[in-house]
């Protein structure tokens, strides 16, 4: 029988006893635990709980675990630390305690940080004191009528992506990776300082352009020490320590010579480039006059708007019913939305809540640019991950922008008219003239939007006469709710627009136009603010009728905010369309820079120009018209007294027509000119097939034969005439 020996011994006790020192003794020991004198405990097991001595049944172990008896006595780790310690630096430091008069401390209350924001625009004072009071002193007001908070500041430079300081991979390295970091931060730690010494110099012309950023000295930095290591490779560290010994000895106006010779500041001082596709711009000769064009330019109109519905249009205005039920829906949602950037659900308080904020939820943080897909090259194998442009990360990474509330934008038409109701152009017998005294013929306009606690709201309204591009009107607009976000990096306003912005005068006579390029023209005078988007609508009604041809881009959007059902407009979504059709459509950018050669919207993160915006899609309308003017002259058509008159294909049947008045077929083919149909052969009574009715697509009905016209050139030019003559008599 085969056995182990080690059992034998196991109810016999050790002769060493507690002395015993092996680890796997094959005798019995005591496993009852003996008692030792108390260690000091060290700091991080304060809160460590070891297992009751009194317990007999728990026998002792050689290392023993630590437990604890919450998750509280747990010590923090390192990361943990760390962790904590990064929340109290960002925490705001505590309220300062003041004695009162009657001698008790009690804690001021903390200001909200929504509530010290600058108030655009300020109220307007009649007194510098009052003025300069008001402007040191944080305002509260809950009429979110007349008061809006602005939490935007304009940008001092365009966002950059983030430039390590590494030195780059080049063919034999004279010094290897380690020695060229070394020499490379020496580099641009002496440029840094240098740099510094310039920002902090009181001669301002020396600044302008001069002083570089952080990712302008790395760059500059690594762009110096590849060239040393490129052609300087035998001498290469000779070469860099001298470089940096003459930046340690460099004064300010040495720095100043030399940033001007690098590669840096010549392209800070180079005109922007023109983006892709824009050559000289071109010129736009359409050989009509401004009447005439209005006249080709109505075959440019949305016939139906009601097809377009589905894609945004609002072409009857909503019932008071449903703008009601909106309503009432918005306040049993405790007026709960979803952020327009990050998607996360918040709740606004239109009036602020207890604590002063006006958005719940926290921060927002997003990417502002839409996701772009980049473009393939030939060592490319597998498909492209879609990325911000902003930033340059993978699409579902963290936001790079952080904003202090979050947005949110209502599209149905009944959440809309719950704010703001929608109305069809009215009538106007006396239409506004232009600042010249003309009458105006079509406008083409442009809105900008920002973010409110009512939604997205009409910031700006800026309007142009068509087709001479003249300003009508452009104005800010003060919305209804209380401004969460200007949107000025698109929109182009900015808090001080509004701060500076005065209201309208009183009814006074039109400014005469100025003449441009004097060299001591003043600064541009602040912009008008009208008091709501009712003015503003208004505003722009003022220049309309029912028949007025109303031109935008993308013009859903425009008329949405403002809330108006106009029956006569012209969409360059739609004279330019997508090749897939709509929701898809062309950016204003691009298609300026394809069919005008323009290059529009060129201010980066200062936003777009409303005034630039609407003149281009009025200039995309005019190109419009003169390619549709050629093919309507090819066509036959022509205008007269400024209306545009359909073809009249003419041929001897109309001549025998003329001639057998009694019969009454000229009679009929003038009646029914403009009426539409379908095509059909129109056969005689004798079985004769000469002649074939037709209708185009403008409505038009005469009579072709179908066999070689006869009677000579000067009977085909009477019949021409006649039929002209019966139509112009029937206008009248």
């Amino acid at each position: 029988m085969v056995f182990t020996t080690t059992n034998l011994f196991k109810g016999i006790q050790c002769p060493q006893g507690e002395g015993c020192t092996l680890t796997n003794c094959i005798f019995a020991h005591d496993l009852r635990p003996q008692t030792t004198p108390q260690v000091p405990k060290s700091p991080e097991r304060q809160h460590a709980s070891i297992t009751p001595k009194d317990d007999p049944t728990e026998p002792p172990s050689k290392r023993r675990r630590v437990t604890y008896n919450t998750l509280s006595d747990k010590p923090l780790s390192k990361a943990d630390q760390i962790r904590r310690d990064l929340a109290q630096s960002k925490t705001a430091a505590p309220a300062k305690v003041t004695p009162s008069s009657s001698g008790d401390h009690k804690p001021k209350p903390l200001v909200p940080s929504t509530l010290a924001a600058p108030v655009s625009p300020p109220p307007l004072a009649n007194s510098k004191a009052t003025s300069s009071a008001a402007a040191n002193k944080p305002s509260i007001d809950n009429n979110n009528k007349t008061s809006t908070s602005i939490l935007a500041t304009k940008p001092t430079a365009p966002q950059q992506k983030k430039i390590e300081l590494n030195p780059r991979l080049i063919p034999n390295d004279p010094a290897g990776h380690a020695k060229r970091s070394i020499y490379l931060k020496a580099l641009h730690d002496e440029m840094v300082r240098l740099n510094k010494q310039l920002i902090e110099r009181t001669d301002v012309q020396y600044k302008v352009g001069l002083t570089l950023l952080e990712h302008e000295l790395i760059q500059l930095a690594i762009d110096e020490e590849e060239k040393f290591a490129r052609e300087h490779g035998t001498v290469y560290g000779n070469v860099v320590k001298n470089r940096i010994a003459a930046y340690r000895k460099m004064k300010p106006d040495e720095w100043i010579v030399h940033i001007k010779g690098t590669a840096i500041f010549a392209k800070k001082q180079a005109p922007p480039t023109k983006p892709r596709g824009v050559d000289t711009p071109k010129i736009i000769e359409t050989g009509l006059s401004a009447s005439e064009e209005v006249a080709v330019a109505m075959q440019l109109v949305v016939p139906d708007q009601l097809a377009l519905a589905k894609h945004g249009y609002i072409p009857v205005p909503p019932t008071p019913a449903q703008a009601a039920e909106a309503a009432a829906a918005v306040e049993a949602s405790q007026n709960y939305e979803i952020c327009d950037r990050c998607t996360a659900r918040f709740q606004v308080y239109p009036h602020r809540n207890e604590e002063g904020l006006l958005t719940s939820a926290g921060k927002c943080r997003h990417h502002p640019n839409r996701k772009i897909f980049p473009q393939r090259t030939k060592a490319d194998t597998g498909p492209k991950e879609p990325i911000h442009p902003c930033c340059g990360e993978n699409v579902g990474t963290p936001g790079c922008t952080e904003l202090p509330n979050h947005v949110f934008k209502a599209s149905s038409p009944a959440r809309l008219a719950a704010v703001m109701p929608f109305i069809i152009t009215p009538e106007n017998d006396n239409p506004a003239k232009d600042k010249y005294g003309r009458k105006v013929k079509a406008v083409a306009f442009d809105c900008e939007m920002g973010y409110a606690t009512m939604g997205m709201e009409l910031i700006r309204l800026t309007a142009v006469s068509w087709p001479e591009g003249e300003e009508l009107a452009d104005v800010l607009v003060r919305p209804f709710g209380i401004v969460l976000d200007l949107n000025s990096r698109f929109s182009g306003v900015w808090p001080e627009d509004m701060a500076r912005a005065v209201p309208p005068p009183p009814k006074s006579p039109l400014p005469l136009p100025q003449l441009d390029g004097a060299a001591d023209d003043p600064p541009p005078p602040p912009m008008t603010i009208v008091e709501s988007p009712y003015k503003a609508r208004e505003l722009l009604c003022s220049f309309l009728t029912p028949s007025t041809p109303l031109i935008g881009h993308a013009i859903d959007n425009d008329l949405n905010v403002v809330r108006l059902c106009h029956p006569t407009i012209i969409d360059t979504v739609v004279t330019y369309p997508h090749p897939r059709g709509l929701p898809l459509r062309y950016g204003l950018k691009m298609l300026c820079a394809r069919h005008l050669g323009l290059a529009i919207q060129q201010g980066g993160d200062r936003g777009h120009d409303s005034l630039e915006d609407s003149r281009a899609t009025g200039d995309l309308v005019r190109m419009k018209v003169a390619d549709k003017w050629k093919i309507l002259r090819a066509e036959g058509w022509k205008i007269v007294n400024g209306n545009l008159v359909p073809p009249h294909h003419l041929s001897r049947d109309v001549l025998e027509a003329k001639a057998e008045m009694d019969s009454g077929l000229a009679e009929r083919m003038v009646e029914n000119a403009f009426n539409g149909g379908k095509k059909r052969r129109k056969r005689g009574s004798g079985g004769d097939s000469g002649a074939e009715e037709v209708v185009d697509g403008n409505g038009l009905k005469s009579f072709l034969d179908r066999g070689k016209v006869g009677g000579g050139q000067e009977e085909h030019e009477l019949s021409v005439a006649y039929l002209e003559d019966e139509t112009l008599g029937l206008d009248k």
